[in-house]
């Protein structure tokens, strides 16, 4: 008989745990294994393993993050693989046993919905810091749907308002923990709490209520799921770990948009969350909150919220970033870096003493330019009314960002960046394809909401975002470097800074 306690578990997590996900999104998963692997096992061995299998391509382990990730695709599927160990083999084997129950299915015998095992305190027992990080996805997950106690209605208008949420999000450019912005966990969390709070609401009543929730939120105040016993203490047997407490810790307590996880050890998902981006996100949940009364009183229809946005419209100077590299795979891993490190541009550009407000918006426009890979980001500016007769030096507020980038060690002659201040009537034509809204039985499901007699919204439909891709940068763009930008003059040595040659 196979000798179940050595084998490892595979859990899933993230928006495929939590029924929302779409087909091109990554899968989150986790490996839970027994006593005897270990994490350099994983990192090692099971990285060989998987650079011989054909089927796998874009591998790209990276033990050093703060939670260890092994990335990669399998038959075109994005997958992040994350590993914990448990000290208990005996509890393990036993989880896995209770797993009787067989997969949810629909009329036509296809699985709707994955049995996954029960994570339940006692395996944080003898686990370390690291490896609690690691199951804290699958623990969030599993408390968010088991907020719903099997009431399969109210699971469904949770997952109908998120698929929605998350598309707004997308389009609107909110949607992107690592610049700042809310990623799935954050907004799965905030809609989880207007669920709670309104059990009987319909999908169409939910995301109306989340938007006028939102957009008068009193933030620092904490989005708590659970305000019993907080902050919670650890579960027996488990060894007390930090955990998010403004009262305790002065960087918590400088946090702008705290939203707790739900599990021990609770902690602020969205600490990334900073001034310029804290701003889009009041200022679009506002537009948002404003759009859906207009649609309960007949004037618009549901689709609006997704149709597309006029960030490129609403302001007069935008700085554009162009991330370049001339070998594919460099390339990655050159737009890896100077995204992981974009929000110290966005808060160096955030500068009152300067009179510069920064308005980033969360997308990269990708496409090639001839024999070049081209990833551009865009931040919006604007300057303080005292300000406008004065020429603004933006140069100092981005020196820390090129700095951080430029001591990437991994960087080939071919990795490139460029700086350069646009104006709105000058901005590239890539920016005004619209993307494919990922409806998925999701928005546009909720697009036809009926709500009220009589009266059904439209389904969603955009432009191909192919577009975008392939579309090279008009020669004809005035693109001004921040040396020639009237409103920010540098100098010579910043230019040759901005042009990383």
């Amino acid at each position: 008989m196979e000798d179940k306690s050595s084998a490892p578990s595979l859990l899933s997590f993230g928006s495929y745990r939590l029924g929302v996900h779409t087909p091109d999104a990554d899968v989150d998963c986790l490996v839970l294994a027994p006593p005897h692997a270990t994490r350099d096992d994983f990192f090692d061995s099971w990285v060989d393993v998987l650079k011989g299998e054909e089927r796998v391509t874009e591998l790209h382990p990276v033990a050093s993050a703060y939670t260890p990730v092994i990335k990669f695709q399998m038959d075109g599927i994005s997958i992040d693989l994350i590993f914990a160990r448990t000290n208990n083999s005996k509890w393990l084997t036993e989880q896995r046993m209770k797993m009787t129950q067989p997969p949810l299915t629909d009329e036509d015998g296809q699985i709707e919905e994955r049995v996954e095992m029960n994570v339940d305190d006692s395996l944080l027992v003898g686990l370390d810091e690291t490896s609690v990080r690691s199951v804290n996805g699958v623990r969030v997950a599993q408390f968010l749907l088991d907020t719903f106690d099997g009431d399969h209605t109210r699971m469904n208008n949770f997952r109908l308002t998120l698929r929605a949420v998350k598309e707004w999000a997308r389009v609107h450019g909110l949607y992107a923990n690592v610049l700042g912005f809310l990623g799935g966990v954050n907004w799965a969390i905030l809609v989880d709490l207007i669920s709670q709070q309104n059990p009987d609401a319909s999908a169409s009543k939910l995301l109306h209520i989340f938007f006028a929730t939102f957009a008068n939120w009193e933030w620092p105040q904490p989005v708590l799921l659970s305000n019993e016993n907080y902050p919670p203490e650890a579960p027996d047997g488990v060894k007390p770990l930090p955990i998010w407490d403004p009262n305790a810790n002065y960087r918590d307590s400088k946090h702008m948009m705290p939203i707790i996880t739900p599990c021990y050890p609770p902690m602020n998902s969205s600490y990334n969350v900073g001034e310029p981006q804290l701003r889009r996100l009041r200022d679009e949940l506002g537009r948002a909150s404003k759009l859906c009364e207009a649609v309960l009183a007949g004037q618009k229809t549901w689709d609006v919220l997704f149709k597309g946005n006029d960030f490129f419209k609403q302001h007069a100077n935008y700085l554009q970033v162009n991330i370049i590299g001339t070998n594919e795979d460099e390339f990655r891993s050159w737009l890896g870096i100077c995204e992981a490190r974009m929000r110290l541009l966005i808060a160096g550009l955030e500068s009152p003493s300067a009179g510069v407000n920064a308005y980033p918006f969360a997308k990269f426009f990708q496409r090639q330019d001839g024999d070049k890979y081209v990833s551009s980001f865009f931040i919006a500016l604007r300057f303080a009314r005292s300000r406008t007769a004065k020429r603004v030096k933006l140069g100092p507020l981005v020196t820390e960002y090129l700095q951080v980038v430029n001591s990437f060690e991994g960087r080939g002659s071919g990795m490139d960046l460029t700086i350069h201040l646009v104006s709105k009537s000058d901005l590239p034509s890539f920016v005004f394809v619209p993307d494919d809204v990922k409806c998925h039985g999701g928005v546009e499901t909720i697009a036809r909401t009926p709500l009220k007699a009589n009266r059904n919204g439209n389904g969603v439909s955009n432009k191909n975002a192919d577009e975008s891709a392939k579309t090279p940068l008009p020669s004809s763009s005035k693109k001004r470097t921040l040396d020639e930008a009237e409103i920010s003059p540098c100098s010579h040595s910043f230019l040759k800074q901005t042009a990383i040659q």
